[in-house]
C-alpha cells in the first residue's frame, strides 16, 4: 500500500499528503431540510436527493442551490449511491420500506435503473457514474447486512460478502468503484472501528488499520478514487455527535480539524480534498438541517 505523506526529521512523525484539511460554511442553504440525502459531485459542482420524507433534488454550482428540473419517482432516504453533478446513481434505502430499487440521473431526468440483488440501507457505496457503482452492507429490512454488489453498465453482479457486516457506515464516497472502504458503523454488537477495503480485481477483501473512533450515524465520507485516500466526518461516537474528522492516507490515520457543526447522518460527496456535506440531524435543536459544509484540502484524490 502506497503511503503518502512526510516525516519530520528528528522526530519521526507522519502527516498525511496535503492534510490536515479545512472546513468552511458555504452560506448557502438548501432549499429543504434533509438527513440520510444521497450526495454526489464534489464542493463546486453536485447534486443532491432524496432524504428524510422527500424525493426532491436540488443541484449547487458552487455558489447557489436550485431545485432541480425532476425528482426521484418517491419519497427516499437512506440510500447509497454517488457520482457527478450530470451522472448519478441512487441506490435502494427506505421508501416506506427498504427496497431494490435503484434510479440514475442523465444532468436532467431521473430514471429507473436495474435493481440491486440484495437491498442496501445504510450501507456504504461509492459510484463514478450511474453505469459504475459499488456497495455494501446496511440494513437488510431484517437485520444487519454484509452483501456486496458492483454494477458495470446496466448489470449488477453479486461480490464477495463483507468480512464483517455493517450499517450506518461512512456514507456516500467511500473511494472509487473499483477499490473502496467500508469504514466504521455499526454491527449487531454496537459501534465497530473496522476498516475493510475492498478491490474488485481479485473480488478481495482486506483489512486494514481500525479507525481511531468507533462512528455510526453514517458519518460522511470524501474520496472518489481508491480505499487509500479516504476522509470521514461527523457521525455519532460513545458520546454524541461531536463533528469528528478522520484522514485515512496512505495507511495513517490522521485526527484531522473538528467540524463546524455537530451534525449526522449527512452524507458526503466528493473526492478527500474537495468534499462537500449536506443537511443532516441536528440533536440539539432536534431538528433537519438544511447547511452546507465544504471540506478543502490540497491533496486531493
Amino acid at each position: 500500500m502506497a503511503r503518502f505523506g512526510y516525516t519530520v526529521l528528528g522526530f519521526g512523525s507522519f502527516t498525511s499528503a496535503g492534510g490536515p484539511g479545512v472546513w468552511s460554511n458555504a452560506g448557502q442553504t438548501i432549499n429543504t431540510n434533509r438527513y440520510q440525502s444521497v450526495v454526489a459531485g464534489n464542493s463546486s459542482s453536485a447534486i443532491i436527493a432524496g432524504g428524510s420524507s422527500t424525493g426532491n433534488s436540488e443541484i449547487w454550482d458552487g455558489s447557489t442551490w436550485e431545485n432541480a428540473d425532476d425528482n426521484l419517482s418517491a419519497n427516499a432516504n437512506s440510500g447509497q449511491g454517488g457520482g457527478t453533478k450530470s451522472d448519478a446513481i441512487f441506490i435502494g434505502g427506505n421508501r416506506a420500506s427498504a427496497t431494490t430499487v435503484v434510479e440514475i440521473w442523465d444532468d436532467s431526468t431521473w430514471e429507473t435503473g436495474s435493481p440491486t440483488t440484495n437491498i442496501f440501507t445504510v450501507g456504504a457505496s461509492a459510484a463514478a457514474s450511474r453505469t459504475s457503482a459499488w456497495v455494501c452492507g446496511g440494513y437488510t429490512g431484517s437485520g444487519v447486512g454484509d452483501k456486496c454488489e458492483t454494477l458495470s453498465g446496466t448489470t449488477w453482479t453479486e461480490r464477495n460478502d463483507m468480512t464483517t457486516g455493517r450499517l450506518a457506515m461512512g456514507a456516500n464516497s467511500s473511494g472509487g468503484a473499483s477499490n473502496a472502504a467500508a469504514m466504521t458503523g455499526k454491527t449487531g454488537g454496537g459501534r465497530s472501528v473496522k476498516n475493510e477495503e475492498y478491490t474488485l480485481s481479485g473480488d478481495a477483501w482486506s483489512t486494514n488499520t481500525d479507525i481511531t473512533t468507533a462512528l455510526d450515524e453514517s458519518p460522511a465520507c470524501f474520496g472518489q478514487t481508491s480505499a487509500d485516500d479516504v476522509i470521514v466526518s461527523h457521525g455519532e461516537n460513545a458520546t454524541a455527535p461531536q463533528g469528528n474528522t478522520f484522514e485515512w492516507t496512505g495507511g495513517v490515520w490522521t485526527t484531522g480539524a473538528t467540524a463546524i457543526a455537530n451534525v449526522r447522518n449527512n452524507y458526503g460527496g466528493g473526492p478527500s480534498g474537495a468534499g462537500i456535506t449536506v443537511g443532516g440531524y441536528l440533536e440539539s435543536a432536534s431538528a433537519y438541517q438544511d447547511d452546507t459544509y465544504i471540506f478543502t484540502r490540497a491533496s486531493s484524490t
